[in-house]
């Protein structure tokens, strides 16, 4: 299922894309004209005339999150094609764990299982991906992602402000927008695009469109299972973020910011206001990658593998080895400590 951890990419790159748009529509006059409608644009200091559209030009830096405390957003994956329940509610298919302290400048990400046997706040045990659904369906205040948020919160044991919700078909519009990503893949294997015949891969660096990315990062029939895709998803994020920097994807964005607009609009739901995407999207993509760190709450020391009294299979959290590897990523990498 969906991959939650390449999202921090998705949020990056939809900073910059946003403050695109935004620069690109300061000129614009409301004489009748599409709000994404690019033409020629008069000289400095001119007025713009009926059916003109200033072109985009230099554009001024946008601020950076301000503040010094450290920002931490949950995000999420859904696929209303791939997976829904009778009610009509889908499961989180991903979660992870977004964090950027301002004043070291350095980020973590942290994969969450799906499967993980938690309590839910209100609620009874359950596995992991069930919060979201819970609070759609019981009309909770805040929703899905509210209760997601407290769920993780729980568990984890760091606050968090923020969530972003995102839907297959817009990732895979991005990716497609930024002409696509190269992998390293590790190991043969077989992906079956939504909606394509499915390709083999061979254990080789590749290059992937939309389709293509988000099937490698869902895949689950091979070596590690749930725990080997949570690294797939990073792996994918990281690529993204290469592909969007280090090939100096933001005039490339900003050309294209109508059609990324429309997909990223419609497939992302967030609590974050527009100028704090742009500012913390903006701080993301220049942090090092060295100063990104990874972890996955996976085997051997974190979880356990439990059978339920009805047959499900289920994941239980071992709070003490989960607690090190938070501190490890959230604590060890604070500008203000724990």
């Amino acid at each position: 299922m969906f991959g939650g951890a390449f999202l921090v990419a998705v949020l990056a790159s939809a900073g910059l894309v946003y403050f695109a748009v935004r620069e690109v529509t300061i000129g614009w006059t409301a004489t009748g004209l599409s709000l994404f409608q690019p033409t020629a644009g008069p000289a400095p200091g001119e007025t713009a005339a009926p059916g003109d559209t200033p072109q985009p030009s230099t554009f001024a830096t946008p601020v950076a999150w301000s503040g010094a405390d450290r920002v931490t957003i949950l995000l999420m994956g859904l696929d209303y094609r791939d997976w829904v329940d009778q009610r009509g509610y889908p499961r989180t298919d991903s979660m992870m764990l977004i964090s950027i302290d301002p004043i070291t400048r350095q980020a973590s990400m942290l994969s969450i299982p799906r499967d993980l046997w938690v309590e839910i706040p209100g609620f009874a045990h359950n596995r992991i991906n069930t919060a979201y659904p819970s609070g759609e369906i019981n009309r909770l205040p805040g929703g899905g992602p509210e209760l997601a948020m407290r769920t993780v919160e729980s568990v984890v044991g760091v606050p968090i402000q923020y969530y972003a919700v995102i839907e297959f078909s817009a990732f895979e519009r991005m990716i497609d927008e930024i002409g696509g990503i190269d992998v390293l893949v590790h190991e043969r294997m077989k992906i079956s695009p939504i909606g394509r015949p499915s390709i083999w891969l061979e254990a080789e660096p590749n290059h992937l469109d939309g389709p293509q990315a988000l099937a490698y990062a869902r895949i689950r029939k091979i070596a590690g299972d749930d725990f080997g895709r949570a690294e797939r998803q990073q792996q994918v994020a990281m690529a993204v973020i290469d592909r969007v920097v280090g090939f100096d994807m933001v005039p490339t964005l900003l050309l294209r910011a109508p059609a990324l607009w429309g997909e990223l609009q419609s497939g992302v739901r967030s609590n974050l206001t527009l100028d704090q995407m742009i500012s913390f999207g903006w701080m993301a993509v220049q942090i090092p990658k060295a100063d990104i760190h990874r972890g996955v709450i996976g085997p051997p020391n974190m979880v356990g593998f439990h059978t339920l009294p009805d047959g499900q299979q289920v994941i239980r959290v071992v709070p003490d080895q989960i607690r090190i590897l938070r501190d490890q990523l959230f604590t060890a990498t604070s500008g203000i400590g724990p």
